[in-house]
């Protein structure tokens, strides 16, 4: 009895000496240690039939997503994608928050968008929206946020789903197999293993056939040849090399979303020790960004000032003096203004950032931001009437309609700034609303037809002085019924010519998709629309 209790008050002093050591540690040094623990992944057959699912997952992105960006393969990808997801995280007792809805409603949007509109103008920007849409959406949906919403820490945020957490959560696909695999249920450990039988079963005889076809004295190869002729039509080895690279893929989705609803290895960024890591950041003096802002406001207001004349004419419409070519004084400095315009908003969010608080707080900055957001307006405003003036003169085309929603986005985040001048909000939260909502609607209203039909109706109306077929190559399918319309009413015979080798050229690159994961509808009214007018 005595020996008990000896021992009982040995383990209280070993465990009081281990919390003093504890509260010794730093906190960077506490979640330094925290980081390198191993977090245990408790698995349940919730987790093991969803682990399923990310191999069927895998494998159809690999098939139908990874090579192409295209089609309605990528889109019924992202519905099955969503929808799994979405009926695992439920399943698990995870309350979706509304930000977690917003982004599910992009991700699926401009998902459907692959299978209506090819959009070739607008990519990779749909193909990275998709992807990162739908990595965040996971982690919003599992109220993840480094500060439980969007906030100007996006950036980790984004690093967390696109790194951190899969590859931390890497292999917790296959301990949650193995436990589907243990489960007491005999159905499960029975459709398990009959699964991996048939997966072993086809990436041995695929080794192995080839041997016995050159070892064969012509019997075998009799009995198999019209087998081997099906698969050879089954194209066996596209669904080999797609179930390789399912094996990872499959394992960095999982970890993502299972990683995310166990919230395993999501604490790399903390919010106390991350805005703690940034406030020690914040060093500027108020004196050198004072100086670094008002001597650039300065030298806007003295560049404006002096070229009054020749900016301010893109407003009226008019060529100012010294300039013989529309073209050059339009395309004249339009893309050095988008540059500055960038250059400013990163010089605001570095003054903004990294100065004292007692800098970012005072009425002198918030003067000087605005004065800088100001004279910045003014030159978008300057560079979008230069890029409407030259749109008039030559026609519409992708490369000058996504500087302008470039530069429109700017000009809102730039109000933004104006507005935070007086209100607290996250501009990173305004920014990434704006430019999600813009880009999913370009992606729904099929801009590259747009284009296309503008030029056309401005030719065939005499306002446009030529047509260009280049703009139509590069659109794709989406300029065959533009291309049809000047074919049907132009007078132009080389034009007409030309005409005709595009849209021949259209109706072989859509006879290709045919049947495929890469078709869709607008590819399949162009195939259509061709074949009625020159067959």
């Amino acid at each position: 009895m005595n020996e008990h209790s000896l021992d009982e008050s040995y383990s209280t002093l070993s465990a009081e000496q281990a919390a003093l050591d504890i509260s010794r540690v730093s906190p960077w040094q506490e979640a330094r240690w925290l980081r390198h623990a191993k977090e245990p992944f408790e698995a349940d057959r919730k987790d093991g039939i969803f682990a399923l699912f990310a191999f069927i997952l895998g494998f159809y992105f690999a098939r139908w997503v990874l090579f192409s960006w295209q089609g309605w393969g990528v889109t019924l990808f992202t519905l099955g994608y969503c929808g799994a997801v979405t009926v695992y995280l439920l399943k698990k007792g995870v309350r979706i928050p509304r930000a977690g809805w917003f982004w599910l409603t992009v991700v699926v949007l401009t998902g459907i968008s692959f299978s209506l509109w090819t959009n070739n103008g607008l990519e990779p920007w749909r193909s990275l929206l998709l992807f990162c849409g739908a990595v965040y959406w996971t982690i919003c949906a599992t109220g993840l946020p480094i500060l439980g919403k969007t906030s100007n820490l996006i950036g980790l945020d984004g690093f967390n789903g696109l790194f951190v957490i899969p590859f931390t959560n890497f292999s917790c696909q296959y301990k949650s197999l193995a436990f589907l695999g243990s489960n007491k249920r005999a159905e499960g450990r029975q459709i398990f293993s009959i699964a991996l039988g048939l997966f072993l079963t086809l990436i041995v005889a695929a080794m192995v056939l080839p041997l016995l076809l050159k070892a064969d004295s012509g019997g075998f190869s009799k009995i198999t040849s019209g087998f081997l002729a099906y698969l050879q039509r089954m194209r066996l080895g596209e669904y080999f090399v797609n179930g390789i690279l399912a094996i990872p893929i499959a394992a960095y989705l999982f970890g993502l979303v299972a990683g995310s609803a166990h919230r395993r290895g999501c604490d790399l960024f903390k919010e106390k020790s991350t805005l703690k890591a940034i406030s020690t950041l914040q060093v500027l003096p108020a004196a050198t960004v004072y100086i670094l802002l008002g001597l650039l406001c300065s030298l806007y207001v003295v560049f404006i000032g002096s070229q009054l004349p020749y900016f301010f004419s893109a407003f009226l419409g008019v060529r100012p003096e010294g300039w013989q070519v529309y073209s050059e004084y339009a395309r004249s400095g339009f893309f050095e203004l988008c540059s500055i315009a960038a250059i400013n908003l990163s010089v605001l969010t570095v003054a903004n950032l990294f100065s004292i608080k007692m800098c970012r707080d005072s009425k002198i900055m918030k003067i000087l931001n605005s004065l800088l957001v100001i004279l910045t307006l003014v030159l978008i405003a300057t560079a979008m009437s230069k890029m409407a003036m030259y749109i008039g003169a030559y026609g519409l085309s992708m490369r000058r309609l996504l500087p302008c929603f470039f530069m429109i986005f700017m000009a809102v985040v730039f109000v933004g700034v104006i507005a935070l001048q007086k209100w607290h909000f996250s501009i990173a939260r305004l920014a990434a609303g704006v430019g999600v909502v813009m880009l999913c609607t370009l992606c729904l209203l099929d801009p590259d037809s747009l284009v296309a039909r503008y030029n056309a109706e401005r030719y065939l109306s005499g306002t446009l002085s030529s047509f260009d077929v280049k703009i139509l190559y590069r659109s794709g399918s989406a300029g065959v019924d533009s291309a049809l319309k000047v074919y049907a009413q132009a007078n132009d015979q080389v034009l007409q010519a030309e005409l005709k080798d595009y849209l021949l050229a259209q109706q072989q690159q859509t006879a290709h998709s045919l049947g495929q994961p890469g078709d869709s509808l607008q590819k399949a009214r162009a195939r259509q629309k061709i074949t009625d007018k020159f067959l």
